[in-house]
């Protein structure tokens, strides 16, 4: 792999993991911070990287599948959440 796809691919775990630790704090506004933050970047690399236009189909179905990232990430995070606190309040320790 050449450097620019580590990179890229580094990127995207980062954002994933902290879209899936905003989830586990139930942090709404936050994770919003970090969708737009990842749609931002997502859609500067897609124009300027990769010369495509912003509201060209491609560019477009790739910015939902980022937001559908996110979202799983987030709902992974807070599901997470929710088993660690039913665990602790059953004192199955």
């Amino acid at each position: 792999m050449n450097m620019t796809l580590v990179l890229l691919v580094t990127i995207l775990l980062l954002w994933m993991a902290a879209c899936t630790l905003c989830g586990y704090r139930g942090r709404f506004v936050g994770f919003l911070g970090v969708l737009l933050a990842g749609l931002t970047l997502n859609m500067a690399w897609m124009v300027y990287g990769l010369q495509a236009h912003p509201f060209e189909m491609n560019a477009l179905i790739a910015q939902g599948a980022a937001s559908l990232y996110a979202v799983c990430a987030f709902g992974i995070g807070w599901f997470a959440a929710r088993i660690r606190r039913a665990w602790q309040d059953s004192r199955i320790l």
